[in-house]
């Protein structure tokens, strides 16, 4: 029977999609400003099955873009406070939890038997598990998104077993770039706002990374959504594939543009 919270969503997802949302495991790692708000949409679309991974702590440059940051939930752990926003929508939800983040010798536990891996881990975090994720992929048959937050949009980048892996996707995107925008290459730069870009850069030299609102939630957006059409491939209920590497997802909302593009066609 349909949760009640539910009722709005079933024109549009069928009762039959809910049902397949509630078969699929997704595994997250990283509850910040993309994964925590991309994690908190699934739960309202119907997703039920996820194992969690976050060692992080709320504290007040979050509360510019991050889905948990509240006064109130300063200093406490964010994967706490996303477990009891996510069951206070859906006291039925089926959450394996690792409060440690995960490490290389837990990556398999955590990976094996989903059928979505998303991973956010901030991009100067986690190098080790990073580089032993792709191999991972391919054993166990897994796609994998990540997204981050740019200015006042965001850029989808997913992989498929079989497909471009990440070491691949990023070598041709330098390879068509001439230099960085703050950590974005700039093959990617004609479509994200140029002021806002150049600021962006500033803050990166002077140690902070610049964040909005704005682009968080349009991670959020693009990740869940990115995510619901590969969990629902088959049923009849999307009528596109994912995005997969080397094709990419960008969307910028001050320029409004939207822009799936290929790393494999010429520069």
């Amino acid at each position: 029977m349909t949760a009640d919270f539910l009722n709005r969503s079933v024109p549009i997802f069928t009762e039959d999609g809910l049902a397949v949302l509630r078969r699929k495991v997704v595994a997250l790692a990283g509850l910040g400003g993309v994964g925590g708000g991309a994690f908190l949409a699934l739960v309202r679309c119907g997703v039920t099955r996820f194992r969690l991974a976050e060692n992080g702590v709320f504290d007040s440059p979050d509360m510019n873009r991050q889905a948990g940051a509240f006064g109130p939930t300063m200093g406490r752990p964010k994967l706490e406070v996303y477990v009891e926003l996510a069951r206070s929508i859906n006291p039925d939800l089926e959450l394996a939890c690792f409060p440690q983040g995960v490490a290389g010798d837990d990556l398999e536990r955590f990976l094996a038997g989903a059928d979505v891996y998303i991973g956010v881990i901030d991009v100067e975090k986690g190098h080790d598990v990073k580089a032993m994720t792709p191999p991972l992929l391919e054993k166990h048959g897994l796609p994998m998104f990540t997204c981050g937050a740019i200015g006042f949009g965001a850029l989808l980048v997913a992989h498929e077993p079989g497909g471009m892996m990440p070491e691949a996707f990023w070598r041709r995107v330098q390879e068509r770039s001439e230099g960085n925008q703050g950590l974005l290459p700039s093959y990617f730069g004609d479509v994200f706002n140029r002021p806002v870009m150049a600021r962006i850069a500033e803050g990166h030299a002077c140690d902070i990374v610049p964040t909005t609102a704005i682009g968080a939630l349009a991670a959020n957006t693009l990740l869940a959504c990115e995510v619901l059409t590969c969990l629902l491939r088959g049923t009849g209920l999307v009528d596109r594939e994912p995005v997969f590497a080397p094709r990419f997802s960008m969307v910028d909302f001050l320029n409004q543009k939207l822009v799936v593009g290929d790393v494999s066609l010429g520069a």
